[in-house]
């Protein structure tokens, strides 16, 4: 977890383009891909249910050809426009598992991740109707999609709370590109310091070099 944090500075990526139409990535130390999506739908279906408009829990599938990698992610939820994140337990790796879509059946590789999140901080992440999922890679050169599929549709997204769940509408992802800068693990007090102001790195930076939407 210390070296998935201190590697959060590599989100300061020199460029931001958008793969969202692409079969395959490649991902090198220091990239992230980030997703955007909508709660709308979510917050339809539970208002109509009396319940309320956000979440409590986010899951999330991202699924690729066969990967055998070292390497992990850092995975952050955040409001549109940045005010609000919240990031998810991990570090986060790829497990092996069948992958079925409608371009292609058979092995793959699935990074799989979930986050409870309190009220509060819910309503500020989905007060508006998007809202964004980063995922930043540390390690080894990789390239991850599915043969036939557009790399926006290797990812899912469900939204879930009291007893509903529903599935959120990705718009596009982008992709930052930099090099990651690992530090040495630090001691468990400068860690919960270096995890808040790193956090705040990530986004006031991917807010700066901006994002492409699909």
């Amino acid at each position: 977890m210390a070296i998935g944090l201190w590697a959060v500075a590599a989100g300061l990526g020199a460029k931001t383009i958008d793969v969202s139409s692409q079969p395959a990535q490649l991902l090198q130390s220091g990239d992230s891909l980030t997703f955007l999506f909508s709660d709308s739908s979510y917050a339809q279906h539970a208002t109509s249910m009396g319940l309320a408009a956000s979440p409590s829990q986010i899951f999330f599938n991202l699924s690729s050809v066969p990967l055998n990698s070292a390497g992990h992610f850092t995975a952050v939820v955040e409001s549109a426009d940045g005010s609000a994140s919240a990031l998810f337990p991990g570090p986060l790796q790829w497990t092996s598992g069948m992958v079925q879509t409608s371009g292609y059946d058979g092995a793959g590789s699935v990074l799989v991740g979930s986050l409870m999140l309190s009220s509060a901080l819910s309503q500020e992440i989905f007060e508006g109707t998007e809202a964004e999922l980063t995922l930043l890679y540390v390690g080894p050169d990789i390239t991850v999609g599915l043969p036939g599929n557009a790399l926006r549709n290797d990812l899912t997204i469900s939204l879930t709370g009291q007893g509903t769940s529903v599935g959120a509408m990705d718009y596009g992802v982008t992709l930052s590109s930099g090099q990651a800068i690992v530090a040495p693990e630090p001691d468990p007090a400068s860690m919960l310091v270096a995890m808040g102001v790193l956090l705040c790195a990530l986004s006031v930076a991917l807010k700066r070099f901006g994002r492409l939407r699909a």
